[in-house]
């Protein structure tokens, strides 16, 4: 297809993501490939199933691709025109986009994966422990999960979640989750995800809305692998309403801490930096 042919096509489309298409144009998004997500994307993906939840236009998705993966799925709340009827096309690309929510994903209807790409959505979510569940449950062991999100930068030592709003929200109304990094790490970790590395992005000072304090957020990238090691197994029955017996423990700490109730074991070796100035 001809450049100018390809400039009227585009000026069809409303495009969140700048996607290359030839040495000298791309789509006109916003939202470029972030470099954290790129490199941990730049390995051998053949014979591996890739999934890109809140794929929008589709940048990690058609990345995954051209890095040889067997098969590439998408979700978004919101699907893309002009993924679905220009760019998938153009590309001669075996995607396959779904517009769907992501707490509606299940394994029975799309298989397991061996990477899950978990781009700009986590922020928007008001249960977000329900997905890191059920991204587990669609992760083969040793699956990578690939996290770009924004951390709230704020007592560091507790493992803290942000969850402002409305106009209090340092971004938008409908962002309402914002983890600082050991609330997100941690809360991956007992539900089966061992962090390998985290990369921070520059800090942005926002204020929220008049008469608020200021708060300041980070974007970060967080790569995990699916152990499936969730720390304390009685706890997990626990969460998940599985439990059974655990009022004998009340009011006496000494008889839990013997059981190994009061006690959560991550598993060894995570959480490892990589900082921007």
């Amino acid at each position: 297809m001809a450049e100018l042919d390809l400039r009227r096509h585009l000026e069809h489309y409303k495009f969140y993501h700048t996607i290359p298409l030839t040495d000298d144009l791309a789509t006109p998004g916003t939202h470029g490939a972030d470099p954290a997500i790129v490199s941990t994307l730049n390995v051998d993906l053949r014979g591996k199933r890739v999934l890109d939840v809140g794929c929008r236009d589709g940048l990690y998705s058609f990345m995954a691709e051209r890095g040889g993966a067997a098969e590439v799925v998408g979700i978004d709340n919101d699907l893309s025109a002009a993924a679905i009827e220009f760019l998938i096309p153009y590309f001669g690309s075996a995607v396959r986009m779904h517009e769907m929510n992501l707490y509606d994903l299940t394994a029975a209807r799309f298989g397991t994966f061996d990477v899950l790409v978990f781009a700009d959505v986590l922020y928007h979510l008001r249960y977000p422990f329900r997905a890191f569940q059920i991204l587990g449950e669609l992760a083969n062991p040793g699956a990578t999960l690939i996290v770009r999100t924004a951390l709230y930068c704020g007592a560091e030592d507790l493992a803290m979640l942000y969850c402002p709003v409305g106009l209090e929200s340092p971004y938008d109304p409908t962002s309402c989750t914002f983890f600082n990094r050991k609330g997100l790490t941690d809360s991956l970790s007992s539900l089966g995800w061992r962090t390998v590395s985290v990369t921070l992005g520059d800090r942005r000072a926002n204020r929220a809305a008049p008469g608020t304090s200021e708060v300041v957020i980070r974007g970060a990238v967080v790569v995990c692998e699916y152990t499936g090691h969730r720390g304390n197994e009685m706890v997990d029955r626990y969460w998940h309403g599985t439990h059974q017996g655990s009022s004998r423990f009340a009011g006496d700490g000494d008889a839990a801490r013997a059981s190994g109730v009061l006690t959560w074991n991550p598993e060894p070796g995570g959480d490892a930096s990589n900082e921007r100035p």
